[in-house]
């Protein structure tokens, strides 16, 4: 029988296992060279005595194996030895990890959502956040008004196109029962900003876009499929929210959805309000010429 010089309990490498096959080959051979054999025919002789190299590698690697499952199920039945002893330290322990585990997977997925992960819009890495400051550098306010908006894009050498949003919980009243909603109410040049097409229907008119225009209502993906069950002629059909009739016109795709906050529906800001909660967008999309 061959006496392994190493421990079988300690991962071997597969250039540790070929010098250990080399070392008992090359033992038998010299054996052989010593009882009167030429050095070919010894170290033939020892090559059939020892086997087949691969065969020898497969064994060491299935005592290895066995030798952790072994190991493993020992510290095992060790631990549950332990938190049966102590069954009152254990549920603690347990819930203390739990709770861990749990607090460290929220925040990382808040993290990832907010920081980490891209903004599902094309070009996203060109879309930023503006603050307005008085000439003091005051601390920034995020509320902007409409008018102000439009004299930054008149004013605008930058950027492709600026544009705001900001979030209303409504009720909607066309249906049977009111329903509420989250509209969100976006400035011109909202679509074109995000870069974003309706997968259904059609964008705002520039007509659609300003106060005084006829009324239109995006609707999200989610809100298409609650609403109205995917209906594809959904477009035409009216939305009453706020006071206000909105034909649909559109239907965003599934994937078009703020890291922050999920919308029903899009309309135009109305004259008075203020951009606000988001602060304002920017788009500086590069063409591809």
């Amino acid at each position: 029988m061959i006496r392994w010089r190493r421990s079988p309990r300690k991962p071997v490498p597969e250039d540790a296992v070929d010098q250990e096959i080399g070392f008992h080959i090359a033992e038998l051979t010299d054996g052989y060279v010593a009882q009167g054999m030429s050095p070919e025919e010894a170290h033939r002789r020892a090559m059939l005595e020892f086997g087949g190299h691969e065969q020898v590698k497969q064994q060491v690697r299935e005592v290895h194996i066995s030798h952790a499952l072994e190991s493993l199920l020992f510290n095992l039945k060790a631990a549950i030895r332990f938190l049966c002893k102590s069954p009152s330290f254990s549920i603690i322990v347990i819930l203390t990890l739990a709770l861990g585990i749990g607090a460290n997977s929220a925040v990382f997925s808040a993290i990832d959502a907010i920081i980490l992960r891209p903004l599902p819009f094309p070009n996203s890495n060109q879309l930023v956040a503006l603050d307005q400051r008085d000439y003091k550098g005051r601390d920034a306010n995020k509320a902007v008004a409409p008018v102000r908006l439009e004299d930054w894009n008149r004013l605008n050498s930058t950027f492709q196109a600026i544009s705001g949003y900001y979030f209303d919980d409504l009720s909607e009243t066309s249906g049977s029962l009111p329903e509420k909603v989250t509209e969100c109410l976006v400035a011109p040049r909202f679509i074109e900003v995000m870069g974003v097409s309706p997968a259904l229907g059609r964008g705002f008119t520039p007509q659609e876009e300003h106060w005084g225009g006829p009324n239109a209502a995006i609707i999200s993906y989610r809100y298409w499929q609650r609403r109205f069950h995917g209906d594809p002629g959904v477009v035409g059909q009216k939305l009453h929210v706020g006071g206000y009739s909105y034909p649909v016109i559109g239907v965003m795709p599934a994937s078009f959805q703020f890291p922050d906050q999920d919308a029903d529906l899009w309309t135009r800001v109305p004259p008075m309000h203020p951009l606000r909660n988001a602060a304002m967008l920017h788009g500086s999309r590069l063409l591809a010429v």
